[in-house]
């Protein structure tokens, strides 16, 4: 079976410096339908190495904008990424009622060195 998660490029990024987040996350579709069940949570999460660095609508790190048309948006993060390197990430969205998410999105976002 081949993995189903839609690759997303991110933006690279320099080590220290804020990220501007994701402006607009949606209305997500799966297999060109909405679906039946309301948006309860979005995960992402980063690894580079022995890295791991999460971001959770449970904790207000990622807002869910609309719980029936599965939109949302990532607001502008101050203490990002803190190596330099290729971050892998996915996004996982959790339906109302379930407790195993749907890995929607992946992708890689290089995080550059700065000088100081």
């Amino acid at each position: 079976m081949s993995d189903y998660s839609l690759e997303i490029s991110l933006a690279d990024h320099k080590r220290g410096d804020k990220w501007s987040g994701i402006g607009t996350i949606g209305p997500i579709t799966i297999n060109g339908s909405q679906p039946a069940s309301t948006l309860a949570r979005i995960r992402m999460c980063f690894k580079y190495r022995h890295n791991i660095y999460s971001l959770d609508s449970e904790d207000g790190e990622i807002t869910i904008t609309d719980s029936s048309t599965w939109e949302a948006s990532v607001p502008e993060v101050q203490d990002f990424l803190s190596v330099a390197g290729d971050w892998e990430w996915d996004m996982e969205f959790y339906e109302t009622g379930d407790t195993s998410p749907l890995t929607l999105f992946k992708g890689v976002i290089t995080v550059h060195e700065d000088i100081c």
